[in-house]
């Protein structure tokens, strides 16, 4: 989320100390905090002492800041405050904590433009650092600044100016004269001397001027900002206020880049601070409540489909067959040589009207009877001798139909059943197609005649024969 880039020498300063038995110059504060509650993240930049960057994470939005700057040494004029909310957040954050001023002669300004102590005394403040959030690196990719305060003249000198705000205030001013505070467009001009020495510098972009010199009391130092504060004028007197305060530096905000700005003068004691606040859009992961229903339905449906057809098909395929089996069976069976069975009389008698036509005995009419056959409704003409039963023969006519059950109407239902006889049986293996002409006496007829006339001449001689003539053996 944050990256930031440790100095190689503040590592090093702990193990050098540690092997030379000496105690080596540290920042007075070096922390970076971060602490996120649900949505709401603040990440705290302490004094580090070098240019720590910020990248945001992609989902942050709703940005706000606060900057503190440093305040002046000698117990100076404190630091300003400025705070806001970025319209449009850079991709990456610079953000850049000023230094506390120090006490000494000609003592270096804090970091981040704190105006150089005055001297001779040794006492004198130099100027705070001022606390910015930059785009880049260099000076003028600053969006934010927060001015820091001027440091204390020497002696009974007076304080130096409070930094922040669009000009920073003023340094006090003893016998030495105090420097200007910067501005949005100019440092502060310097604070003239008192007898021998000199006065305190002008304040620059983003560096607070130098106190002056005398030969007692040396000038305090600008504050930092975006304009710098100028430096306190020295004091040569050795009685009442001795020199003057540095002017404290102003703070600056881009106004395309940052809106509710608030701008506050002198409120931070100590070494700056940037306070960097978001918010997280949390995203929804709508993806595993879409997969739930969508995984039954898909499945349910195609299973019963596939499975469903096929009992059908298997279903239709048994009963073709049954019918076609046993009426293949029946008319190879009866034999004319078997009239006591019952099969041939319940095929005549009784037809099934399931039964194809084409299953009843045609070989035997096509013999007897080559002429074609036509379906013609006739009566059944049947010839029976009863004087002679065992000998004589009858014959019956059946008219051969497509449709059984128009031969049945016509046929006399009486007829059948009243001569169960095996003669009748045997008569009706015979079966002969009725003529479409009605004729007396066919060729059919006639043949059927002779034969029995000649079966029964035979009959005739066999009996004469085997028991011979009465008159014949009398004589």
């Amino acid at each position: 989320m944050k990256k930031w880039q440790s100095s190689k020498t503040l590592k090093l300063l702990p193990a050098l100390a540690l092997t030379f038995g000496a105690l080596a110059p540290m920042p007075a504060s070096a922390s970076i905090v971060e602490e996120c509650f649900d949505d709401q993240c603040t990440i705290t930049f302490g004094y580090t002492g070098q240019i720590e960057s910020l990248t945001l994470p992609s989902n942050a939005t709703n940005v706000r800041f606060e900057a503190l700057g440093a305040q002046g040494g000698k117990s100076g004029g404190g630091g300003g405050r400025v705070t806001g909310t970025f319209t449009n957040v850079p991709e990456i954050l610079y953000i850049t904590v000023g230094g506390a001023g120090g006490s000494n002669a000609g003592g270096p300004g804090g970091f981040n433009g704190g105006g150089t102590a005055g001297g001779s005394a040794g006492v004198e403040g130099s100027g705070g650092g001022a606390s910015d959030i930059r785009i880049g690196y260099a000076l003028s990719s600053r969006v934010v600044v927060a001015g820091g305060g001027g440091g204390r003249g020497s002696g009974l000198g007076s304080g130096g100016g409070a930094g922040g705000g669009l000009v920073g205030a003023n340094g006090k001013t003893g016998q030495g004269f105090g420097g200007l505070g910067g501005t949005q467009s100019d440092g502060g001009l310097g604070g003239a001397n008192n007898g021998q020495g000199t006065p305190g510098t002008a304040g620059d972009w983003g560096v607070g001027g130098t106190g002056g010199y005398g030969p007692l009391h040396g000038g305090g130092g600008g504050g930092g900002g975006y304009y710098g504060g100028g430096g306190g004028g020295a004091d040569a007197d050795s009685c009442c206020t001795d020199a003057g305060g540095g002017g404290g530096g102003s703070s600056y905000t881009d106004p395309v880049l940052v809106t509710n700005v608030i701008h506050s003068q002198g409120v931070q004691p100590g070494a700056g601070q940037i306070t960097i606040s978001y918010q997280l859009i949390i995203e929804s992961e709508p993806s595993p409540p879409a997969e739930d229903p969508v995984s039954p339905p898909s499945e349910e449906p195609v299973a019963p489909p596939a499975e469903g057809p096929t009992p059908p098909s298997e279903e239709p395929t048994a009963p073709s067959e049954e019918p076609t089996s046993p009426p293949a069976e029946e008319p190879a069976s009866p034999s004319p040589t078997e009239p006591s069975t019952p099969e041939p009389e319940q095929v005549s008698s009784q037809p099934d009207s399931s039964q194809p036509p084409t299953q009843e005995p045609l070989p035997v009419a096509e013999v007897l009877a080559p002429v074609p056959v036509q379906e013609v409704e006739a009566p059944v003409v049947t010839e029976i001798v009863p004087d002679k039963p065992e000998v004589m023969t009858s014959t019956s006519v059946t008219p051969v139909s497509e449709n059984p059950v128009a031969v049945e109407a016509a046929m006399p239902a009486d007829e059948i059943i009243a001569q169960p006889s095996p003669l009748r049986q045997a008569a009706q293996t015979v079966v002969v197609p009725a003529q479409t002409k009605s004729q007396s006496w066919s060729s059919n007829t006639l043949f059927a005649g002779l034969i029995g006339l000649a079966l029964f001449a035979l009959i005739a001689g066999l009996v004469v024969a085997r028991r011979g003539v009465p008159g014949a053996i009398a004589s």
